[in-house]
């Protein structure tokens, strides 16, 4: 079989994780707009932001583009409306921005599920079908338990893997990019603070992972081994209470299970605290933007968009880039 997995899922699902990378690409559009939308509904029909004088009116979906060789091309003229019209329709726009992007997220991970359940059956067959080819001596130096653990336990975080490989990088990465962009466009200083957090987040995060991932590889192996134990001990009980070694028995699980509970423990001990670090280092940016922003609004300098959309897209950015570890 493929040595590396992530290759072994690209060759075997490609067609399937090609499509739902553009599916999350097009998503991608829809999330944007959600954070621009909050700025217009709380700078234009609630503040009064062009609706100064009385009967005041603004145009509401003018569709006009500048097209090469075609100059100015105007699709839609848009409608007429008053404030108070402006604001239902405004808000019936971020209402269907919510629907579209929920319905993007139910079927992304409806997709994704379905994927990662059909590559976990492939695999199973796989195994099986190596299990059937090795030769009978094989079968004398490995245990029945460890490899009907190996392939009914051992292998189920791949299904959820294969779902994730592509698509979850792509989706929160995208997410994270696109609320940065979209701060960025509204003040550049701000939008670089949030870019030397990710930056830290992207070095600082990975490296203590990799102790992470060492401990449940111990977790693993240990849990294998194990399992295989107590097979040897339910075929062998007969030559145990035989012999009378079934204190020897008692001894061997307790010192196997004290290691099992070390490493599970130094485990949730390094999960916590990497969990910890990343969520504290996610808080930064929220915090930042509230004083750095809150002192710039209150200059003048930013305008009113920190009190209109700043909530929402930090919300979206602190999540995407915790996710996305």
């Amino acid at each position: 079989m493929e040595k590396s997995l992530t290759r072994y899922i690209w060759s075997n699902t490609r067609l399937q994780q090609i499509w739902i990378l553009t599916v999350v690409a097009a998503s991608m559009i829809p999330y944007f707009l959600s954070f621009d939308l909050p700025k217009q509904i709380v700078n234009g029909p609630i503040q009064g932001t062009g609706f100064e004088g009385e009967g005041a009116t603004q145009t509401f979906m003018r569709i006009q583009y500048n097209l090469p060789y075609f100059g100015k091309v105007m699709f839609f003229e848009g409608l007429q409306l008053t404030r108070f019209q402006m604001l239902m329709a405004l808000s019936l726009v971020f209402l269907l921005l919510v629907v579209i992007n929920g319905l993007f997220k139910l079927y992304i991970n409806t997709y994704k599920g379905r994927l990662g359940e059909r590559m976990l059956r492939r695999i199973r067959f796989e195994l099986i079908d190596r299990v059937l080819r090795f030769p009978p001596a094989q079968f004398k130096r490995v245990k029945s338990a460890e490899i009907a653990t190996m392939i009914k336990d051992e292998v189920e975080p791949m299904g959820g893997f294969t779902g994730d490989a592509f698509v979850q990088p792509a989706l929160l990465g995208g997410q994270a990019i696109t609320a940065l962009v979209f701060i960025i466009l509204q003040n550049f200083w701000l939008g670089m603070i949030a870019a030397g957090i990710v930056a830290v987040q992207g070095v600082v995060i990975p490296r203590m992972r990799k102790k992470l991932l060492d401990l449940g590889r111990q977790r693993q192996l240990t849990a294998r081994e194990l399992s295989g134990r107590v097979g040897e001990i339910v075929d062998g009980i007969g030559t145990i209470h035989g012999n009378d070694t079934s204190n020897y028995e008692r001894a061997d699980i307790a010192a196997r299970l004290g290691l099992i509970f070390s490493i599970r423990y130094d485990l949730y001990q390094w999960k916590f605290l990497v969990k910890f670090i990343n969520n504290f280092l996610a808080q930064v940016t929220p915090f930042l933007f509230y004083s750095i922003g809150g002192v710039l609004a209150l200059q003048g300098a930013f305008g009113h968009w920190t009190a209109g959309c700043g909530h929402q897209c930090l919300q979206g950015f602190a999540g995407s880039i915790e996710g996305t570890h």
